[in-house]
C-alpha cells in the first residue's frame, strides 16, 4: 500500500500538468513537464518525464512519454522511452512499446508488446555480402495470330 501511496504523491508533485476527470480535451497535448490525465483525451498525448493516467481517463490517440503508470483506458499505440507501468485496471488497444515494461495479471493490452531498442542499427546486424548476379531469364519468341 505504501508503494501506491508514493506514487500518488509523485503524481500531484509541484511543476506536472494535471487534467481532472470532469476535464475533455479535444485535441493534441504537448507539454515539457511530466503530468496526471484523469479526464477524457481525443488526441496525441506528448510529454517529458512520467505520464501518470488515472483509472477514470480514457485517452484516444498515441501516448509518448519517458516514464508511464497507467490505470486507464487509452485506444492508441504507446511509446514510453524507460518503463511503464500497466495496472491490473488498465485498457490498452493498441501497441505497447518501452525500453522496461512491469505488467500486472489483469491488465489487457489488446496489440503487441515490443521492447524498445534505443540503437536498431546495433542491434541487427546488417546483410554486407552482396547478392550474387544471376542471368536473367530469357523469353521466348511466341508467335503471334490475327486470329
Amino acid at each position: 500500500m505504501s508503494a501506491i501511496i508514493e506514487i500518488l504523491k509523485n503524481a500531484f508533485r509541484k511543476g506536472m500538468f494535471v487534467i481532472p476527470k470532469e476535464v475533455s480535451v479535444q485535441g493534441a497535448i504537448e507539454s515539457p513537464i511530466p503530468g496526471r490525465i484523469d479526464g477524457t483525451v481525443r488526441g496525441d498525448v506528448r510529454t517529458d518525464g512520467l505520464l501518470t493516467i488515472g483509472n477514470t481517463a480514457s485517452i484516444r490517440g498515441n501516448v509518448y512519454a519517458t516514464d508511464l503508470i497507467h490505470f486507464g483506458k487509452v485506444y492508441g499505440d504507446i511509446f514510453i522511452t524507460n518503463k511503464a507501468v500497466i495496472s491490473n485496471k488498465a485498457y490498452i488497444k493498441g501497441d505497447v512499446t518501452a525500453l522496461i515494461l512491469e505488467l500486472e495479471e489483469e491488465a489487457v493490452i489488446e496489440g503487441a508488446i515490443r521492447k524498445h531498442v534505443n540503437d536498431l542499427e546495433n542491434a541487427v546486424p546488417l546483410d554486407t555480402e552482396p547478392e550474387p548476379d544471376l542471368p536473367l531469364p530469357v523469353e521466348e519468341e511466341k508467335p503471334t495470330s490475327w486470329f
